[in-house]
């Protein structure tokens, strides 16, 4: 990249956001290197360690919510999907735009989310169909690396309170990122550098010292919300970048 320096900024800023919601780097990040000219391999080499360290720092706050996250295996069932796909993706270079229909979903499940009844029956229907809704979350994740927009609408309604939330967005996407390096460093070695020590360095630094605080500030409640808002704005972001 000609300007590490703006890669390097924007990871310390989606940092915060996901040390508090267990995703920012890849969802915000992903799109925005891409627009700014970053292949989706030197994308995945800049975002998937600084994203793995502040998961891996994460789990390891909440050890009790490993337990919860692995129970019947359920994060293999989006890996059994993603490695191939992700794999076909770097070796055929393939880029796909799904920006509108995740955005108008994602904004979506942000109403549905303001009305309890709504909610839960929103609830049910991912309940209903979770290992189909899991396999479709890990080929979005392989093939656009924003699979977490699923995730953020799973994890919201499979769980309450801001440890259990932020403890299965951080689970699931530690798996995703530890497959992720491995598959990009099988398939284009070349991408992962000292960019990547830097950008695991950054996330690490920013984590510790502004993003444990933020989310400690935090009430149930009051994540609650701002987790919904999270969702309404990211959905917003995906529509905006799906009219560039």
């Amino acid at each position: 990249m000609e300007n590490p320096i703006l890669a390097v900024s924007l990871i310390a800023a989606l940092a915060v956001v996901q040390s508090v919601f267990g995703m920012g780097l890849l969802v915000f990040g992903t799109p925005t290197l891409l627009l700014l000219g970053l292949t989706f391999g030197a994308t995945l080499g800049w975002l998937l360690p600084a994203s793995a360290t502040i998961s891996l720092l994460q789990v390891m706050e909440a050890p009790g919510q490993v337990r919860t996250t692995w129970r019947g295996l359920k994060p293999l069932w989006c890996i059994g999907i993603l490695v191939p796909v992700l794999a076909l993706s770097l070796y055929l270079q393939l880029r796909f735009r799904l920006d509108l229909p995740i955005g108008l979903a994602m904004c979506a499940a942000a109403l549905l989310r303001l009305s309890p009844p709504l909610r839960d029956r929103v609830q049910a229907t991912i309940g209903r169909s979770e290992r189909g809704y899991l396999v479709a979350m890990g080929a979005l994740h392989g093939f656009t690396n924003m699979g977490g927009s699923l995730l953020s609408l799973y994890a919201a309604t499979v769980a309450s309170g801001k440890k259990a939330v932020r403890g299965i967005v951080a689970n699931y996407y530690l798996a995703f990122g530890i497959v992720q390096l491995g598959v990009l460093a099988a398939f284009q070695p070349t991408m992962l550098s000292w960019h990547s020590l830097l950008a695991a360095g950054v996330a690490f630094c920013v984590h510790w010292l502004v993003g444990r605080r933020v989310f400690d500030g935090l009430d149930n409640r009051g994540y609650d919300r701002a987790f919904t808002s999270f969702i309404g704005l990211y959905g917003l972001a995906l529509l905006v970048k799906a009219t560039l």
